[in-house]
């Protein structure tokens, strides 16, 4: 079992925890598995790869799940199998690029990257979205930490 504590204040994680709920749930209804060959004649290899993928992503999805449902992680605790860390690291991946690409317009790629900004100065709303996208940076983080 892996565990640890995360480095920001519980209160921003409890703050955060049902937008990052949110984010999951509205991404698993978006996301789908495409075959990265657009002009592939075999379709049987095609739609065998897109299950397999969609397969993959269930399980990562339902390991992420089970982070996400446990009552300690509000509270800023995570606790992953050491079997399912990979499988949560690939699903927060997912999620973090769902934030990014939908919720978090007002930063450039710069400053998510180098954190050089004034949080006060974007929306108020993408503030809450970027808190979540650090949280989630962390558990992976985290999580790579103790799986070296």
């Amino acid at each position: 079992m892996i565990e640890f504590q995360l480095q920001v204040d519980s209160r921003i994680t409890r703050a955060v925890a049902p937008l990052i709920a949110k984010c999951f749930s509205d991404c698993g209804k978006i996301s789908t598995p495409s075959f990265p060959y657009a002009d592939e004649q075999d379709s049987d290899l095609s739609e065998s790869w897109k299950g397999s993928l969609k397969e993959d992503m269930s399980r990562d999805r339902q390991s992420l799940a089970r982070l996400l449902n446990d009552t300690k992680f509000k509270h800023g605790f995570v606790e992953v199998e050491e079997e399912n860390a990979e499988l949560v690291i690939r699903a927060i991946t997912e999620i973090r690029l769902f934030i990014r690409k939908s919720c978090l317009g007002p930063f450039t790629d710069c400053e998510l990257e180098s954190g050089d900004f004034s949080l006060e100065e974007k929306p108020s709303e993408a503030q809450s979205y970027y808190l979540a996208y650090l949280v989630l940076a962390e558990v992976q983080e985290g999580l790579i930490a103790q799986m070296i």
